[in-house]
């Protein structure tokens, strides 16, 4: 054989001589490499954790930083967000509200607005408030028992333009569906 070709490696000796089904078990020493890894793992955590802890880099640090810039920009948002409705009196947008009406609010408040299997809307009851801010985010948002948010759906523009067409709807002072005691007896 020549030196190109494999060549044992002696193994010492154990002092148990362990020996199961044939398989030896050896005593070997761990490879340098091994030790060269080991090493610079530790270095690393030796440098890294007091960076993590000292530094003001960490989550914690990062939500905070997220949460407030998703705060200025929400706030921002708000700003923008008009808070008197900007299709009151427009009779094409009340014309385009009337259509978004029919075609999904009279499923529950019937076409008259005096409700359904939701609350009337031309009584003067309002769980939510019947300002225009409120009315917005009621259709916008949603409200839990029944509403659902409409804002994916139909935007801002669209909605505004629903609540201009809603107030042309007659009102009455009759307890209509979801006012209080509507239904019960006495």
């Amino acid at each position: 054989m020549s030196g190109a070709e494999a060549r044992e490696i002696p193994e010492r000796e154990r002092v148990d001589g362990a020996d199961h089904d044939g398989i030896g078990e050896e005593d070997n020493p761990v490879p340098r490499w091994w030790w060269i890894t080991f090493g610079i793992t530790v270095a690393w955590a030796v440098l890294y954790v007091p960076w993590y802890l000292f530094s003001g880099w960490s989550q914690e640090v990062q939500y905070a930083e997220e949460v407030e810039r998703v705060s200025v920009a929400v706030a921002a948002v708000k700003a923008d967000m008009p808070t008197t409705n900007p299709y009151r009196g427009d009779a094409a947008a009340i014309a385009e509200g009337s259509e978004t009406w029919a075609t999904i609010c009279v499923a529950c408040h019937k076409p008259d607005g005096s409700g359904l299997v939701g609350p009337s809307l031309v009584d003067p009851y309002w769980r939510y408030g019947d300002d225009d801010v409120s009315l917005f985010e009621t259709v916008a948002k949603g409200r839990p028992e029944g509403m659902p948010p409409w804002e994916a759906q139909l935007g801002s523009e669209k909605i505004w333009k629903v609540l201009a067409y809603m107030e042309t709807l007659p009102k009455s002072d009759e307890p209509g569906m979801g006012a209080p005691g509507f239904g019960t007896d006495g």
